[in-house]
């Protein structure tokens, strides 16, 4: 099954990922997830990317669409995490296949709640919220120990220009799947588990 999952930074993308590569055995392919891999390293391509990200503004089509087909070549079984997220990428992995297409639906004010205490792992990139999803030990991560950090993009102002412009670039994405006949919506706002819930139904309609 290929999937395509889509909303707003702070819709809950990575944490619905999360539960659908538990339940139906999937690849998680975060775009986001890889890039900052690459800023992380230093790249020259990392050191562009960062530019990016920290001026809230959506990373280049010919970057992202690189490093997912990369990893989701000769695989069948996958959610792609926020990706694509303009018609242009869209109509360049056409050739996959999609299957069906998840978009979350999220208001500003929740997103803005969610991004203020979300933490992460920089070394396994594990996900936390110091409210919804705490780790089992404050500020440390279950999976590997290590110290949870902010980042730097996770400020108010930085969230609500990456809010505008998503949904500003991502809108007609959001119609161009409408009109193929495989996005269904799902709100996204309860909490992690009833969402996940909600989304692991819709799934299983599928199957």
């Amino acid at each position: 099954m290929k999937l395509i999952l889509l909303g707003a930074p702070g819709s809950g993308k990575g944490t619905v990922s999360e539960c659908l590569v538990k339940e139906f055995d999937l690849k998680h392919v975060s775009p986001g997830v890889i890039l900052r891999e690459e800023i992380k390293k230093e790249t020259t391509l990392g050191k562009d990317i960062k530019a990016f990200v920290e001026r809230g503004d959506l990373v280049p089509d010919q970057f992202v669409v690189e490093v997912v087909k990369l990893d989701i070549n000769g695989k069948d079984n996958y959610v792609l995490d926020g990706f694509p997220r303009t018609i242009v990428q869209a109509e360049s992995i056409e050739e996959i296949g999609v299957d069906h297409v998840i978009e979350l639906e999220v208001s500003e004010d929740i997103v803005i709640e969610r991004f203020s205490g979300r933490r992460v792992c920089p070394k396994c990139n594990a996900g936390y919220h110091i409210k919804f999803l705490k780790p089992e030990v404050e500020g440390v991560c279950n999976k590997c120990q290590t110290e949870l950090i902010q980042r730097k993009d996770d400020n108010p102002e930085i969230i609500k220009e990456r809010f505008r412009v998503y949904h500003e670039k991502t809108q007609p994405l959001i119609d161009y799947y409408k009109n193929k006949g495989i996005l269904v919506s799902v709100d996204a706002s309860p909490v992690p588990k009833e969402m996940c819930d909600n989304v692991i139904r819709v799934v299983k309609e599928w199957i």
